[in-house]
This record gives C-alpha cells, sequence and structure tokens, in this order.
C-alpha cells in the first residue's frame, strides 16, 4: 500500500508520475488523499461527479444547493473511513469518493452551532459579495458532496456529534491563545456593517 497526502503546491502531472510508479513496483494499494482546496481550473478534473434533477426525480440535489448544505467531518471519522478503505481493499479499489460526515449542516446553523461551542450570541448578516467588492470566486471553495460517496465501504457510520467537537475545539482554541492572536480575517468586518 502507498498513501499519498496531496497539496496544491504539486503538480497534478507529479501526482500521475508517483501513482505510475507505485503501479509499475507492485504496490496493491494505493491511496490519494486530497481536500476539496486542490480543485482548480483544469482540461482534466480529479472527479466529476453526475446528478439527475427535475421534478419527480427521487434525488435531492438540488437542495442541497438551495439550501446551502455543506460537510464538517470530524478527523476521527476520517481516518475511521480510511481504515476500512484500507481494510477492504476489494470495496474501494478503482473509486473515488469523498470522505464526508453522513450529516450535513446548513452555513448559517453551522455559524449558529459556533455561537453556541463559544458561548456568544450570533448575529447572521447575508450580503451580495459583489455588492460590498469581494470578487467570491477567491472564496475557499466547499464543495456539495454526496452523502452516497461513503456507502461502497459498507458498515461505515459516524461516531462524532458536530455541536460537540465544535465546542472542544472551540476550548482548545481558548486553551492555545489562539483567541488573543490578531487575526487576518478582521478586515471582513468592514463587510458586515450595515
Amino acid at each position: 500500500m502507498y498513501m499519498l497526502s496531496y497539496n496544491n503546491l504539486i503538480p497534478m502531472c507529479t501526482i500521475r508520475l508517483v501513482a505510475d510508479w507505485a503501479k509499475s513496483s507492485g504496490v496493491k494499494q494505493f491511496l490519494f488523499i486530497i481536500s476539496a482546496g486542490i480543485y482548480s481550473p483544469t482540461d482534466e478534473p480529479p472527479s466529476v461527479e453526475g446528478y439527475m434533477i427535475g421534478s419527480g426525480n427521487n434525488k435531492d440535489y438540488e437542495e442541497w444547493f438551495f439550501d446551502q448544505l455543506t460537510n464538517i467531518a470530524q478527523v476521527k471519522d476520517l481516518s475511521s473511513m480510511l481504515t476500512l478503505a484500507v481494510n477492504k481493499p476489494d470495496a474501494a479499489s478503482g473509486c473515488i469518493f469523498n470522505c464526508v460526515n453522513d450529516r450535513a449542516v446548513t452555513l448559517d446553523g453551522m455559524a449558529k452551532l459556533c455561537a453556541q461551542a463559544a458561548g456568544r450570541p450570533v448575529e447572521i448578516v447575508h450580503y451580495e459579495p459583489k455588492a460590498v467588492g469581494v470578487d467570491a470566486k477567491k472564496a475557499f471553495p466547499f464543495y456539495p458532496i454526496s452523502i452516497l460517496s461513503h456507502e461502497l465501504i459498507h458498515g461505515w457510520t459516524s461516531t462524532t456529534k458536530l455541536a460537540v467537537d465544535l465546542k472542544d475545539r472551540f476550548e482548545e482554541y481558548l486553551r492555545i491563545g489562539r483567541d488573543k492572536e490578531e487575526s487576518n480575517w478582521r478586515w471582513m468586518t468592514r463587510y458586515l456593517k450595515p
């Protein structure tokens, strides 16, 4: 087995060379681990998921976009899913799937959960990025995912709760003094003024 964790500083052509080398060296299982941040314009995207849409369809893909759902997965869940991929190579062989949690949260819901974890009130302000001079294309991409992705490794279930994880993470944030550091995001407050 060969596991490669990818960051976007490495060109995709280099990854192909590593994969070809692994195959020629007799590697039976190759896990390629990436984050959504690697996706940039390319003639050969690493994965393209297809969606059926329309009235009468038994899927709810459109609602994911309308509801602005995202998925925040805890590292314990991700590592347990990767362990299953390693232990069940036939189930994962040749497949591209997203290591994601089996639950989703709206962006507003995420803000509320973070405020709850911090024990602080939250005021959610929605704005049109272009109206305040923000190039939305430069925002970090939270790609819509298919929760069906992890069905190819049967038996996996999440063991974590987002609200609990966020509270733990906020306590750690305070413990290590991040709340005392100057934030690079302070400039965003100018866009949130009425």
